[in-house]
């Protein structure tokens, strides 16, 4: 029987949520690239949120932001955030 997309993601999700960013400078580049078009009137969804980290960093900068994820272990870790 195959797994699927979110029990996959659901099984390795504490340890992703531990594990440090490969490349912090690429991930700042981005960060700030993607924080360059947002304005605070703005409304955000991101599909694919993983632990939250990357919609914490972009939520200050616009009036609401939805994160949603496949596994509700990534959404349950990123909450606790």
């Amino acid at each position: 029987m195959a797994v699927t997309a979110a029990e996959f993601w659901d099984r390795v999700a504490p340890g992703y949520s531990k594990s440090p960013i490969a490349d912090t400078e690429s991930y700042a580049r981005k960060l700030a690239a993607t924080q360059a078009l947002l304005e605070p009137h703005m409304e955000v969804l991101e599909l694919g949120c993983g632990t939250g980290s990357t919609a914490l960093e972009h939520a200050p900068h616009v009036a609401h932001i939805e994160a949603t994820d496949v596994s509700a272990v990534m959404i349950a870790i990123a909450r606790e955030k």
